[in-house]
């Protein structure tokens, strides 16, 4: 078996994921070149939706303080980043629905 890397290379899924962990890292005051354990122009190449494998995914959540879950269906949540000093919320008084919010990544049967 040959030994390849897999990559997420969905152009919306990685604009999306982008842009939420770029939001973080500025809420949290931190240059690229600080992200732990990643190069600047890896940390660029996420934000602007270049494509990543899911281990460094990982590694760039948790160099923010955040992990990436799986979630039921329909029963996901999500924070809402605040200001910087203000705890992050849960969004909305109910779970995101992710069949509405990326329904538009669902294969077309």
């Amino acid at each position: 078996m040959i030994n390849t890397e897999k990559r997420i290379k969905h152009p919306v899924t990685l604009s999306r994921l982008g842009h939420a962990l770029r939001l973080r890292r500025e809420q949290l005051g931190m240059p690229q070149s600080k992200v732990g354990g990643l190069r600047q122009a890896t940390v660029s190449r996420i934000e602007n939706g270049g494509d990543v494998t899911l281990d460094t995914l990982i590694g760039y959540a948790s160099a923010l303080g955040l992990e990436v879950t799986l979630a039921p269906i329909g029963q996901g949540t999500y924070l809402k980043p605040g200001p910087v000093g203000v705890p992050d919320r849960l969004a909305g008084d109910k779970p995101l629905d992710l069949l509405d919010e990326f329904g538009d990544l669902r294969d077309e049967t």
